[in-house]
């Protein structure tokens, strides 16, 4: 028998997060066709918080079960295939992708090849291919270009979302534009956004705007050619620009659309990061017309204008880039137990981790 535990939190109160005991096997070995994953560490970030926030809207909550009212929160992370059923996967293998914070993690393995699997189990059906499936980190090119896996943990999905917005951005009137403002520019996400189009070949000033006592570490990252302070929005230089709103607070994009009016070209909305945000009335903004970020929609774009292989080498030169950039101003932490996550979790959900600070949480 393998017992193993969960965390859970109340889909109805996103504060509330409660352990949660399980039997995974009956038997020393999964049943035929199955394999147990040994969840070795997970992510624990704004992301994690706003894949909460958004998870009865995006389906979310289906990926993995639990009792009613309860939800396991979807997280980036690694795990080991402790034991297999399955006469295609080996035991001792290392994998990536979206798991819950648990110990163990059962799947039904299917389309294995010598990249990784799909989860078939019944409730994963009609997920998004990058929710169900799962790569092995010996041949992934992103996980080889990590030195740390935790490192890839704590930054990939984050990082993946930067490339696909700066895809998204780069198609259409990217050459107009003389600066690109991103909000909540301390989260990771952003981050990457700002290094990404520092990269171009002809790149826009990148201005980042966050929180007052977060101006001087996200300075420091290098990503961002200035950084201001929300109270200091009126000081954005005036000209054609692109707005990335990752905070979704209706009172900042009141300050930025009105002070830029028509020469705001694009603005483009990706997340909510700020937790009692004022709701944004978009029809008193005056300048672009807000566009929500659909990811599904620009990665569907990307692969019609570009090959497979291509992409991958574009994303993971700039992953290793992106990397560099961070080395000595990043500051990984670990959070093992229940505790320790669900107090950095709490922490993310109160926006009190620090700036530089990489989050991973474990189990076991």
């Amino acid at each position: 028998m393998t017992l193993g535990s969960s965390l859970v939190v109340s889909r109805s109160d996103l504060d509330h997060m409660v352990v949660r005991p399980s039997v995974l096997t009956d038997g020393s070995t999964p049943p035929t066709g199955s394999a147990l994953l040994a969840i070795e560490s997970f992510a624990l970030s704004t992301h994690t918080v706003t894949t909460a926030a958004s998870a009865d809207s995006t389906g979310a909550w289906r990926h993995f079960p639990a009792p009613d009212g309860f939800g396991h929160i979807p997280t980036f992370g690694r795990a080991r295939v402790a034991r297999s059923g399955h006469p295609d996967l080996a035991e001792g293998l290392e994998v990536t992708g979206y798991l819950p914070m648990a110990t163990h993690l059962l799947v039904t393995p299917e389309r294995i090849d010598q990249r990784g699997f799909s989860d078939g189990a019944p409730h994963r059906r009609g997920s998004a291919g990058v929710h169900d499936r799962y790569l092995f980190r010996a041949v992934d090119p992103t996980s080889v270009a990590a030195d740390d896996p935790d490192l890839e943990v704590a930054l990939r999905p984050q990082f993946t979302m930067a490339f696909l917005i700066v895809a998204g951005l780069s198609a259409r009137r990217m050459d107009e534009v003389a600066a690109v403002v991103v909000t909540s520019a301390s989260c990771r996400t952003a981050i990457g956004v700002a290094h990404l189009l520092g990269a171009l070949e002809r790149p826009p000033a990148v201005i980042g705007v966050t929180r007052d006592d977060h101006v001087a570490d996200t300075t420091a990252s290098g990503c961002y050619d200035r950084v201001l302070s929300y109270r200091d929005v009126v000081s954005l230089p005036v000209g054609p620009t692109m707005v990335v709103d990752f905070c979704g607070d209706g009172a900042v994009a009141h300050e930025i659309h009105h002070h830029l009016g028509d020469s705001l070209l694009r603005s483009i909305v990706v997340g909510a990061t700020h937790r009692n945000a004022v709701p944004v009335d978009t029809a008193a903004l005056p300048g672009a017309t807000r566009e929500i970020f659909l990811a599904p929609e620009v990665a569907e774009d990307l692969r019609r204008r570009v090959d497979d292989t291509a992409i991958e080498v574009a994303f993971t030169d700039a992953w290793r880039s992106f990397l560099r950039r961070l080395h000595g101003w990043r500051e990984p932490r670990e959070a093992v137990g229940p505790d320790a996550v669900v107090q950095a979790y709490m922490q993310a959900r109160e926006g009190t981790v620090g700036v530089r600070e990489l989050v991973v949480g474990s189990l076991r």
